[in-house]
């Protein structure tokens, strides 16, 4: 039951990398140099949204998404500043970011993945019964940059 589960997740991540990295054609369909195609809103005929968050982190914690709201939820060092959430910036992290008041109530949250990340330490999504947490978290010591892409299908 895990391995099928583990293959369509897979499967799903390759082909989103793919349609986020696929090079622009020019008229005869041959790639153009260095040109990048816009990222696809769909996979196997779901549409889905993106969502970028960029944050400055020296320690860690969890960002709690759920229909309704997202929030911080601190464990250790100190919290995260620099916080950009779907490219505005987010410098209260107890309070919902206003970008996700409404998208929230229309995507599949269990479902989210994460397409693409950058950080010198960890970055994870966990699926919850209601959303997702995503986990940063920067053990070495100093502080560092982080970026996380995370693919979300719209609800049925």
């Amino acid at each position: 039951m895990k391995i099928p589960k583990l293959a369509l997740g897979l499967a799903i991540c390759f082909s989103l990398c793919g349609c986020i990295t696929c090079r622009k054609t020019d008229e005869a369909g041959r790639p153009g140099p260095g040109k990048l195609a816009a990222a696809s809103t769909s996979w196997a005929g779901t549409n889905f949204k993106l969502l970028r968050i960029t944050a400055h982190v020296d320690g860690s914690g969890r960002m709690i998404f759920t229909r309704g709201s997202v929030r911080y939820e601190h464990s250790s060092w100190s919290p995260p500043v620099d916080v950009t959430f779907d490219g505005e910036p987010w410098a209260n992290l107890d309070r919902t970011p206003s970008t996700w008041r409404d998208p929230g109530a229309r995507l599949d949250l269990p479902r989210a993945m994460i397409v693409s990340r950058k950080g010198r330490d960890v970055i994870a999504l966990e699926p919850t019964a209601g959303g997702f947490d995503l986990y940063l978290c920067d053990s070495p010591n100093g502080s560092a940059d982080y970026e996380v892409i995370i693919a979300i299908p719209l609800r049925d």
